[in-house]
């Protein structure tokens, strides 16, 4: 009997599928919604902050790497050569 009850409601969910129910839908792209500030929930202008101030970030990290591109590489290629040092893999003569 369980098996045909579900073929019921099954057979029914395919014959009103023109009934939808509305569902609250989230909202991504809100320009309009953070101009009004005060009315935004905690979540809401937390996710406000993060989405205007991370290309501020990323502006200023591009910044610094490519002022110290150079010092950066001669770091890192210092680095390889103290732990295959380290490792007696370049000996001194």
């Amino acid at each position: 009997m369980n098996r045909l009850d579900d073929l019921r409601v099954l057979f029914h969910s395919f014959l009103n599928r023109n009934q939808t129910s509305r569902r609250q839908m989230k909202r991504v792209f809100q320009w309009k919604r953070y101009l009004e500030w005060n009315e935004l929930s905690t979540e809401e202008k937390l996710s406000a902050k993060r989405f205007l101030l991370v290309p501020v970030f990323a502006y200023l990290i591009i910044g610094i790497l490519n002022q110290n591109f150079s010092l950066i590489v001669l770091f890192l290629i210092g680095y390889a050569l103290y732990k295959n040092f380290e490792k007696g893999n370049i000996k001194k003569k």
